[in-house]
């Protein structure tokens, strides 16, 4: 097959099948008869032979680049404060920050995990039990960063679409 600048391509494992996760790509060099330039979603490139990619619909790359995009957005990462000098400073809640702050760790590795499965098996394949946790830990992190930066405004709070 002849592949020219600009096609859009789907990278496949040694099997001869699309990687799981899809990952796309742009023609944007032609070195040689066997070896291609890619640019991948992130911006960055790579050099493939014509045996390791196969040309993809224009419909096809949206759909699967929407896919990279969404694999790719920044996950919450653990609340980087001292939990005990920060429940000393509010001596009355001190209970509901050590209880909120256990949850707020669950819930990142909750988060982290789904991320990881998706990466892995591919959003499709997580079993419904694991998703109704992730959905549950998406709202439970909500309220416990909303506790905490009503203590401490510097505390963001997360955001999911």
């Amino acid at each position: 097959m002849a592949y020219k600048v600009g096609d859009k391509i789907i990278i496949l494992d040694y099997n001869n099948k699309p990687q799981v996760p899809h990952v796309v790509g742009e023609i944007i060099e032609i070195v040689n008869k066997n070896r291609y330039r890619l640019l991948l979603p992130d911006n960055a490139c790579t050099y493939e032979t014509p045996d390791r990619f196969k040309k993809i619909s224009e419909d096809q790359y949206e759909k699967d680049l929407h896919k990279v995009h969404e694999r790719e957005r920044p996950l919450p990462v653990d609340l980087q404060i001292n939990v005990t000098k920060f429940a000393n400073q509010f001596p009355r809640l001190r209970k509901d920050i050590l209880t909120n702050y256990e949850k707020d760790k669950k819930y990142i590795s909750l988060i982290h995990a789904y991320a990881g499965r998706c990466a892995m098996y591919g959003k499709d394949n997580v079993s419904e039990d694991f998703m109704l946790s992730y959905i549950e830990a998406i709202e439970g992190i909500k309220r416990t960063r909303k506790f905490f930066h009503d203590l401490d405004k510097s505390i963001e709070l997360v955001e999911f679409n």
